[in-house]
Formats: C-alpha cells, sequence, structure tokens
C-alpha cells in the first residue's frame, strides 16, 4: 500500500480583519495575510484496505472531531472512495494558539489522500472541500505567503521575495476561538485595510511590513484578559513589532535575522517571561 510522510506547517497571520457576520452566515468575512512558518506538524498517512484509523502522539486528539480525521471521511465519503487510511499525526504545533495546526492538519490530508486515493480534485474543488472543514482550512492549500478574503475562501498567493525570521511566544495561555469570534460581535468599529502590508509584501519592505501588522482578535484580547495585556506589555519592551497570533494566545515578533540568533537575550526574556520562545522563518512551500 502507498504512504507518504508530509509537513503540516504552522501559520501567522501578519494582517487579519474580522468583517461583520451577515445574519445568514455562518461564518464571518476576513481579510488576512498570512505567513507558513517552518514550525510544522508531521503527518503519515498510508493507504489501507478500508477503514479510516487515526493515531496521535497525543492521544486525546486522536478522536472522530480532529480535523484530519474529518477531511478523510469528507472525501471518502464525498467521492464514495473504497480505500481507507491510517493518519498518524506527530503534532508539534502548540495547541489553542492561533497558530492553526488543526486547519494545517486538515490541509495536508486533502492534498495528501487526493494523490494517494487518485482522486484527481482540481484545487477549486478542494478549495470548497476546505471550506466545509473551516474557514481556516484553504489557506493552507496554499503552500506559501497567501491573502486570503470572503469567508477563507478566496485565497491568493504572495511575493515571496526573502525569508523573514519571526520569535514566537508560546505564553501557554489558550483562548477559545469561537469566544473570540463572539467577543468580536460584541464591537463596534471601523474595518482596518491592508493595504499597508500588501504593499510592504510586494516592495520585501521589512519596515513597511512592521508598520502594517494588524490584528482584530489582538484589541479583543487586550481589553478583556489581563494576562495577554501583560505579555503584550512586556514583549513591547525587547521587540515592538509583534501581534497575537490568530485568535491567541501566543505571539509573534517580525525580527531582523541577527535579532533572531541572540539566543542569550532570548533565553533570559524566556524566563522573565516564564514561556518558551521559538525562533522561526517563513517558507516558501512547494
Amino acid at each position: 500500500m502507498s504512504a507518504e510522510i508530509v509537513q503540516a506547517p504552522a501559520k501567522i497571520n501578519l494582517f487579519l480583519e474580522v468583517f461583520p457576520r451577515p445574519p445568514e452566515a455562518r461564518l464571518h468575512p476576513v481579510d488576512t495575510v498570512l505567513e507558513k512558518v517552518d514550525l510544522c506538524d508531521l503527518v503519515r498517512l498510508e493507504v489501507t484496505p478500508g477503514r479510516i484509523e487515526l493515531e496521535c502522539n497525543l492521544p486525546e486528539l486522536a478522536n472522530q472531531e480532529n480535523l484530519a480525521w474529518r477531511a478523510a471521511v469528507l472525501l471518502k465519503e464525498r467521492f464514495s472512495v473504497r480505500a481507507g487510511v491510517r493518519i498518524g499525526l506527530e503534532k508539534r504545533i502548540p495547541l489553542q494558539a492561533g497558530l492553526g495546526g488543526g486547519s494545517s492538519d486538515a490541509a495536508a490530508v486533502l492534498l495528501t489522500l487526493n494523490r494517494l486515493w487518485a482522486l484527481q480534485l482540481p484545487r477549486s474543488e478542494l478549495d470548497g472541500l476546505a471550506l466545509e472543514l473551516g474557514s481556516d482550512v484553504p489557506a493552507f492549500l496554499e503552500p506559501g505567503r497567501c491573502r486570503a478574503t470572503g469567508y477563507g475562501q478566496q485565497v491568493a498567493p504572495l511575493p515571496f521575495k526573502s525569508r523573514w525570521n519571526y520569535l514566537l511566544f508560546l505564553t501557554g495561555i489558550a483562548i477559545s476561538t469561537g469566544e473570540a469570534y463572539r467577543e468580536i460581535d460584541n464591537l463596534t468599529y471601523l474595518p482596518a485595510s491592508s493595504k499597508i502590508i500588501l504593499r510592504g509584501v510586494e516592495l520585501d519592505d521589512f519596515s513597511g511590513v512592521s508598520k502594517g501588522l494588524f490584528n482584530r482578535f489582538e484589541e479583543v484580547a487586550l481589553s478583556t484578559r489581563d494576562e495577554v495585556k501583560r505579555f503584550k506589555e512586556e514583549i513591547d519592551r525587547f521587540y515592538p513589532h509583534n501581534l497575537l497570533c490568530g485568535s491567541g494566545g501566543a505571539f509573534f515578533a517580525l525580527v531582523k535575522e541577527a535579532e533572531a540568533g541572540e539566543t542569550g537575550n532570548i533565553q533570559r526574556l524566556s524566563q522573565r517571561l516564564r514561556c518558551r520562545i521559538v525562533s522561526v522563518t517563513g517558507i516558501r512551500g512547494s
């Protein structure tokens, strides 16, 4: 039987605006610029005679709510696939950190089973299936830096002229994505524009990208969670170009390559904040 091992990368949102949810819709429209980084889950898929099986190094995630499982079931049932698959997940991306690990795993399963089960589905059809699984999943079908609009299903690649460096601050603060969206529903605000960040990406301009960093979820988290505010204030003292990851609760800082290699400073800050700090870079994908 055929088998593959693939990497499912984490993402950070360099820009993330959430628009009010229309009354008839189940999702919020978004405008987001995403960067995939070299912190990855490992996903092993082995074709089997008929069943779908899931194993994970975190046993509590090996269940039918797992997005990787749901992605395999969706393909198998939608296209009457007779074969099965054994999915092995090695989780390296922290949970409930806003890094998109579950969505990335699901996209990896869709893309890989499309090959292993010889479905030969076009990208447009995979995009639709991905959106059924979650609004973050379509962006992970795009291998590198990208922009997602609409309900997350309109994904366009962005220029990747050089690798950018980041520090991830894994705070250990868990924030429910559903709760974060509900809190946004209670806000009144003027939507932010992605023009500055898109221009910075196009020109490969560190200063422009730094000025364009924005996340609507950060505004919510800072106003409702004291521990998030404390982390933000501490990070600001050392790395001013920082932002909440997705709906939280990890942070990232956009840094120069030299800053990413300052292991002594990073270790001291890690001890000060009592959190793990990981140096990562953006990836182009394949």
